[in-house]
């Protein structure tokens, strides 16, 4: 099932949101960083990734985005 609930950030979150989310490079790209929300993070640790390894999440406006943390 996908998550829906807090979100990740490719962007940098605002100052005074910064201790809600860690910061994660995107493999094969060191320049590109994402932001993952904590909640997010214990979600992933609750839950059971796809058969392929990957955790599947909505993202507004884009659909779905598939990723594992390596």
């Amino acid at each position: 099932m996908a998550y829906k609930g807090p979100e990740g950030l490719w962007g940098e979150p605002a100052p005074e949101e910064m201790d809600q989310y860690a910061l994660y490079e995107v493999e094969g790209n060191p320049q590109l960083k994402c932001w993952i929300k904590n909640d997010v993070l214990e979600w992933m640790e609750q839950t059971t990734p796809t058969a392929e390894g990957d955790y599947l999440f909505a993202v507004e406006g884009a659909g779905r985005l598939r990723f594992r943390l390596v």
